[in-house]
Formats: C-alpha cells, structure tokens, sequence
C-alpha cells in the first residue's frame, strides 16, 4: 500500500494538455480554450442585434393618429332604394331578388326589362321546379364575365322565398317573348 490514490489515478491517465507533467508544464486546468469570434459570427450578432432593437421600436412607438376621411355623396347621384342600376324600378308588391343561373352564357341573351321564367333545376332526377313565371328582369350583371354574373329579377314575396338557393341547387330561364 504503499501508493497514494492520486498517484494511482496518475498512471492510469494521460495527462492533460497544459497540466503539470513530470516534464514541467504551465499549471494551467481549462477545459475549453477562448479564441476571439470569428467575423462571420459578430456579422450575424450585429445583424440580429439591429433586428432586435427595430422590432422594439416598432412595438412600443405609439399609433400614428389620422382622422377618418369623409365621402359626400351628391343626393343627385344616389338612387332611390326601389331603383336598380339601370332606373328600373322595383314595381309594387315585389322584390328583388339576384338569382345565379346555372348556365352563365345564358346571361349575354337577357336584356333588363325583359320577362322570364324562373325555373329550379333538380340536381336528383334532372327535372325542372317553376319558381316564378313572367317575372321582370330588373338587372343583368356580368354578361361580359360569365361566372360572376346574374340577374335581379322581380318576384312576389312567395316566389321570392322559393327562390333563395340553397347548396346544390341552380336555376334557368325561359325568355318570353315581348
């Protein structure tokens, strides 16, 4: 037993870079080495540092304050509430009511003014379900764009509730003549 443990411990390990060795050394124990950033890295601290102090600034600088703009609108201007686009008036004891046709080419053959036939197509069996019969064609909208267009037909308040669509469900006209 002649041995300490430390000198046991000794020999069984290398010694370390820099630790006091036999051959004489430094003394020194650090485990990791500091070396100076590299310039990529203090480019990056930089960058995110400016990134940082903007975003707070951002954040706790008060709302620029602006006053709501105002619109006139000359009362000669404005349509009365039972007049389309087009000065067609809304005839008494009816709606309008925008109805989407389920073929949009159809669009380019009604004229305001017109009467129609309101028709809804059963997606089911094929068959057709009659809505609304000579109803007046108040405004057609989209004929140069198909698929966002429709028409705004005049229809009794029955019809009218017959007329909403529902998911699924789509309409046609038949044109009567003049």
């Amino acid at each position: 037993m002649g041995r300490s443990s430390a000198s046991r411990l000794g020999a069984a390990l290398p010694a370390a870079q820099g630790s006091p060795s036999r051959d004489g050394g430094d003394g020194r124990l650090d485990p990791v080495r500091w070396h100076r950033p590299a310039r990529g890295m203090l480019l990056r601290l930089t960058v995110v540092a400016i990134l940082l102090g903007t975003a707070a600034l951002v954040s706790w600088s008060p709302p620029r304050s602006c006053a709501p703009a105002s619109y006139t609108v000359p009362a000669a201007a404005s349509p009365t509430p039972s007049s389309s686009a087009d000065g067609q008036a809304v005839p008494a004891g009816s709606v309008g009511v925008p109805v989407r046709l389920a073929d949009p080419a159809a669009l380019a053959l009604v004229r305001t003014g017109n009467r129609v036939d309101l028709l809804r197509l059963d997606n089911a069996d094929g068959s057709t379900t009659p809505v609304a019969e000579s109803a007046l064609v108040l405004q057609v909208t989209g004929s140069d764009d198909p698929a966002t267009g429709g028409l705004l037909l005049a229809l009794k308040p029955a019809e009218a509730d017959d007329a909403v669509a529902t998911p699924g469900q789509s309409f046609a006209v038949h044109i009567r003549p003049d």
